[in-house]
């Protein structure tokens, strides 16, 4: 079955792999940020925050794009 997103059919499988991209973004976001508020090595913790931030971004790039 495929539907309508954004003016094109999209079938469900493509569907299924959007929907395991974005949970993936979501739970890398909050384990890097999770990490972040543990480590004490102030470079360490700066790698593991930006790498949330960066996951943080690409779901909300993704959702965005999916919403509009």
């Amino acid at each position: 079955m495929e539907k309508n997103i954004l003016g094109k059919d999209v079938d469900c499988k493509t569907l299924h792999l959007l929907e395991e991209l974005l949970n993936q973004e979501l739970l890398l976001s909050k384990k890097c940020s999770s990490y972040s508020n543990t480590i004490f090595d102030s470079e360490l913790k700066n790698i593991c925050y930006n790498a949330g931030k960066m996951h943080e971004d690409n779901y909300r790039l993704l959702l965005s794009y999916l919403s509009s």
